[in-house]
């Protein structure tokens, strides 16, 4: 029996089955099953057109139909379904003009990347392997489908692939494909940066992040790779993460001229991200100034404890325990500024004489450090009493 991941896309199989259709597993999930890696997404590839489908299901969303791509809604569930293809020219080197729908599936998989990539698998469990990609995994290799040269220049993304592939399972690149990736490199300057913000994740992630490294160096592809060209040794000393932040903001740190924010920018990557970033900047260098106390555990997000962690252990090789951590988190008195007893409201009728400004915020801001490092107590009364002592100035 199929894994539990793949039960519910097989009913989507076996309706389009039913109407004299093919349809298969495809991709990624078929490669992760073979592997035995935890499956994510998995997608269905079928002989039917996107007109077709929409005839067998009565929820279809069409997302990508000059590409042949709809979701199917199943019982509250949405599965992605292509239409078998193959793929006209490259112009740009980044995707096809045009595709064409056929009715075979050796015919979609012969436009695939790899060819572990380029497997497909039926609901019975049954393998459909044209170009001997389970070989290639058994051998643990990454190989492109066809000459490595038609592949590369089709779509030079597939040269990062390459690299992410091999970071995340540990395989080495087939020498004829890893030579066509150093002849074609200068195609990367083509892609779409958000391409290959999200490629430069996965492979930062990967657990064999070392070896795709080798293979940068080796090919000299950090030539290709925004900030990283400027400061290419830097790739060698960072460690496997799942975020770009933490990356971003030892780029920072090791660098004397770039920031985090340039690499968010070089990047396009999200506000979200450049603001984790320069969290954990700050945290690092109040960290270094004042160590790790009540006020630097409050301040610091807890979903960023991890990757302040691998900050540290990356630039100062230095080991924190984020059991540390724990414990001052516990004793906090308050988790947020809501927490306080108070606000700006109770602050203008304790001085009704005064007009509203920046004192408000600044009393507050003082009012609640002190409350965190415990020199005031969270109430009321206490917070009045203090205020008596410590006058706000006049704005």
């Amino acid at each position: 029996m199929l894994p539990f991941v793949f039960q519910k896309a097989a009913e989507v199989i076996s309706i389009i089955e039913k109407h004299q259709y093919e349809a298969y597993f495809v991709g990624g999930c078929v490669r992760d099953y073979i592997i035995d890696r935890p499956i994510h997404d998995v997608d269905i590839a079928t002989s039917a057109t996107p007109a077709e489908i929409q005839e067998i299901f009565p929820k279809v969303i069409p997302v990508g139909l000059e590409h042949g791509t709809v979701i199917v809604k199943h019982h509250q569930e949405s599965f992605e379904v292509t239409t078998y293809r193959t793929d006209g020219t490259y112009t740009d080197h980044r995707r096809p003009d045009k595709v064409h729908f056929v009715r075979n599936i050796k015919e979609d998989l012969k436009r695939r990347d790899f060819t572990m990539n380029a497997i497909a698998m039926n609901v019975k469990g049954e393998i459909v392997d044209p170009f001997e990609g389970r070989k290639d995994i058994s051998q643990k290799r990454i190989q492109t489908v066809g000459e490595a040269a038609d592949r590369f220049e089709e779509d030079a993304l597939r040269i990062i692939r390459a690299l992410r592939f091999s970071s995340q399972l540990g395989f080495s690149i087939e020498e004829a494909t890893k030579e066509a990736m150093g002849k074609y490199k200068a195609l990367i300057n083509k892609l779409a940066v958000e391409r290959l913000t999200v490629e430069l994740e996965k492979l930062c992630a990967g657990i064999f992040y070392t070896k795709a490294v080798d293979y940068i160096f080796e090919l000299e592809l950090y030539h290709y790779l925004p900030i990283f060209k400027d400061v290419p040794l830097l790739l060698k000393q960072i460690e496997p993460v799942s975020s770009l932040a933490p990356v971003f903001a030892f780029v920072e740190l090791k660098s004397s001229s770039i920031t985090a924010a340039d690499c968010v920018k070089a990047y396009k990557c999200s506000n979200q991200l450049k603001q984790q970033a320069n969290i954990l900047v700050d945290a690092y260098h109040r960290y270094k100034q004042c160590g790790i106390d009540a006020w630097f555990v409050y301040l610091l997000p807890e979903e960023q404890w991890d990757f302040f962690v691998y900050l540290v252990k990356q630039t100062d090789k230095e080991i924190i325990n984020i059991q540390e951590l724990r414990n001052i988190q516990k004793r906090l008195s308050i988790s947020s500024k809501k927490e306080l007893c108070l606000n700006g409201h109770d602050l203008m009728q304790w001085f009704p004489e005064r007009t509203k400004g920046k004192w408000i915020k600044e009393l507050l801001d003082e009012i609640e450090y002190q409350i965190v490092t415990s020199k005031l107590a969270n109430e009321k009364s206490k917070i009045k009493d203090w205020i008596q002592w410590n006058q706000p100035d006049q704005d």
